[in-house]
């Protein structure tokens, strides 16, 4: 297999590592504009090059012929990334959709998924884009279609997860202008067989992950996956909702206008807020993960429904290493990236069992692809509980 990475930051340096240990991997092409590294291995080539120059990128996709193209760059190149490969019938992925409100006031969800807006032209193309396929959205959209399978009905489908730094001080272990963006963003839920708004950082839920974590307050937060799954997976009612032991700052600069892109007037100024924030905040430092050890990430996904006449639910909840166990692996990940890297990896992995096409998320995958990419978790660090019960 062939692989052409866009994007060699917090997750596609850890990505590459990460594929370039997999037999079956031939060759990897990575460009970016910079790189902080180059690493010395036969199968790795870096280039320095505009993936957005459309003409440039469709004549390199021609030449090295990849067999997938990965965008783990940010999501507003998507498009632009896509349109090379449609032109030169490349498979495409990523990691999540810009999510940006959808400006048709028909649409039936609140935030466009704008790759869906190419799944005609790929299926004419005979070609696969697999996107939203990182770890939150991605890996939990797949067990969402697990847990489903594994009842007859399905009335509820809760995504719960926890983000704990184990530290008050502030440390982004992503873009920040992308953190910035979610937290000033609406979240939506699925009820009824509709999305409809719901207030940010609502609905507190206490929910108890599998150890060492433990009981933790959940709230609900803006995630692609309400967006998608209830198309490919039916159920009545759909949530997520988020732990994060800095909420409270976040709840703070919502309730202060601080993540609002609408302009404001500063001394005859129009200044946008979420703007002037993030170049007052910091920028991630590379090691700096280091100060934060107990760093860790979990999701949990369960179905509440009917399993042969009988209430039933089924949950999954997995749990990866924390920052101290990462940092003991030498691939300069942080608690976020690793488990987002190594979700894409194994679903890059199983692009060749896939055999539809066209543009869709990773709950299309069908059940012996899942139970593969769920049998690859232990082997990677990550635990992986299941729990099958009658709900009150």
């Amino acid at each position: 297999m062939k692989i052409l990475i866009i994007g060699y930051g917090a997750v596609g340096s850890v990505l590459v590592k990460l594929l370039m240990k997999e037999k079956g991997v031939e060759k990897i092409y990575c460009l970016d504009l910079k790189f902080f590294e180059k690493l010395k291995n036969s199968k790795v080539h870096f280039e320095v090059f505009n993936a957005l120059d459309k003409i440039k990128f469709i004549g390199y996709l021609n030449r090295v012929r990849p067999d997938v193209v990965i965008n783990a760059a940010i999501p507003k190149f998507n498009l632009n990334i896509m349109e090379s490969c449609l032109e030169a019938n490349v498979n495409y992925m990523d990691a999540a959709s810009y999510w940006d409100l959808d400006k048709d006031p028909n649409a039936k969800v609140p935030y466009k998924m704008e790759q869906l807006d190419y799944h005609k032209q790929f299926k004419d193309n005979k070609i696969l884009g697999l996107i939203e396929a990182g770890v939150a959205p991605g890996l939990d959209n797949m067990f969402a279609a697990q847990a489903a399978s594994e009842l007859d009905e399905t009335d509820y489908i809760k995504i719960r997860m926890v983000e704990d730094t184990g530290s008050k001080e502030i440390f982004f272990s992503w873009n920040k202008d992308w953190l910035l963006d979610e937290i000033g963003s609406k979240p939506i839920i699925y009820d009824k067989g509709k999305w409809s708004f719901v207030e940010s950082f609502g609905a507190e839920e206490e929910f108890e992950f599998p150890k060492p974590i433990g009981k933790r307050k959940t709230y609900y937060f803006c995630q692609d996956e309400v967006g998608s799954i209830p198309d490919y997976v039916k159920t009545k009612k759909l949530d997520v909702k988020i732990h994060d032991n800095n909420i409270e700052i976040s709840k703070l600069l919502l309730a202060l206008g601080l993540v609002s892109s609408k302009p404001i007037n500063v001394d005859g100024v129009e200044v946008k807020p979420i703007r002037v924030l993030s170049k007052l905040l910091p920028d991630p430092v590379p090691g700096e993960e280091k100060k934060f050890p107990n760093s860790i990430f979990a999701f949990a996904v369960e179905a509440i429904g009917k399993k042969d006449g009988k209430k039933k639910a089924v949950r999954y909840s997995i749990v990866f290493p924390n920052q101290r166990e990462i940092g003991k692996m030498n691939i300069g990940a942080n608690f976020i990236s690793y488990p987002t890297a190594l979700s894409m990896k194994l679903f890059t992995m199983a692009l060749d069992r896939v055999t539809e096409r066209g543009v869709y998320p990773p709950e299309i995958l069908n059940k012996k692809i899942r139970e593969d990419i769920i049998k690859q978790l232990p082997k990677n660090h990550v635990k992986v509980y299941k729990k099958v019960y009658t709900p009150k």
